[in-house]
């Protein structure tokens, strides 16, 4: 299978993904809830990539097989399908705040803009073009910093229910998933290094 099926087959399963969700939401009847539940379960679908993504070469360093290299090998495609996924995510979070005619805090415009900034500044230097004209060193950085930063607004959003009194478990396991994405991170890193 050649790089151009892999990278339609993984965008393809996004917008798949989008398009069920949005079939089972046009059975809620109460458009604010319709909304609300737009918003968390296309957060959900994005979130699902960038875990992959994220996580790709530190489960295939502690667990080299089939399935950790084939996802270690689309990491690319895989960011790129975030990328679009979190795209129906702005998609749904726009949506509620026109239909509600509510405003964003100054915290999620300019926190959440910089995010969406990283995130499209990845996906269009996610290509071997870009490694060159950059350099290695320089593109690396700039993915580093982009996907650490959306890691931890994922980790905010989801364990920031802790703080202010809210337990909600699946929020709390999904925050953890990437407290252990962060983990096994520093582990290989501090792993090659003694290697």
């Amino acid at each position: 299978m050649d790089k151009s099926k892999h990278l339609h087959g993984w965008l393809f399963s996004v917008v798949l993904f989008n398009i069920l969700l949005v079939g089972w939401l046009f059975f809620v009847e109460n458009s604010e809830e319709l909304l609300r539940l737009w918003v968390i379960y296309t957060a959900l679908i994005s979130f699902f990539y960038f875990v992959l993504s994220f996580s790709a070469g530190s489960l295939y360093s502690f667990s080299p097989n089939s399935v950790t290299t084939f996802i270690r090998q689309d990491r690319r495609y895989i960011g790129l399908s975030f990328a679009l996924g979190h795209t129906f995510h702005l998609a749904a979070i726009a949506s509620f705040y026109i239909v509600m005619q509510e405003r964003p805090s100054i915290v999620q415009v300019v926190g959440g803009g910089l995010g969406y900034l990283t995130i499209y500044v990845m996906a269009v230097t996610s290509n071997d073009w870009a490694v060159k004209k950059l350099g290695f060193k320089r593109w690396k950085q700039i993915h580093w910093f982009g996907a650490n930063y959306i890691a931890i607004i994922f980790m905010n959003s989801y364990l920031s229910t802790l703080v202010i009194g809210q337990f909600k478990l699946t929020s709390v396991l999904l925050g953890c998933i990437i407290v252990l994405c962060f983990v096994l991170k520093v582990a290989n890193f501090f792993r090659s290094k003694n290697s």
